[in-house]
């Protein structure tokens, strides 16, 4: 899989309130509840489950990593998995 860089900026502030590692952030955030939905059938399921600990990122709780860009690319992949019934 590619290595996206999400370097959309925020519409809720103005461009240099936050740094550029926030709206990295906040962009890695988005796609991930995005694909999370697609992934888990609904937002409401996406939500929970990306604030609880996952045995596939070895028990880390999946928006708890996705600081870095190697945490980022491990939900990606995890997501991908789950997708494909590939548990382990």
């Amino acid at each position: 899989m590619n290595d996206p860089q999400i370097l959309a900026l925020c519409p809720r502030s103005p461009l240099g309130c936050w740094s550029i590692a926030h709206r990295c952030l906040e962009g890695r955030c988005e796609h991930i509840l995005h694909l999370a939905t697609r992934v888990l059938g609904s937002r409401a399921l996406a939500e929970q489950w990306l604030y609880k600990p996952a045995i596939g990122l070895r028990h880390q709780v999946p928006c708890n990593i996705l600081v870095t860009r190697s945490g980022y690319q491990q939900v990606v992949t995890l997501l991908g998995r789950i997708q494909h019934g590939v548990y382990v």
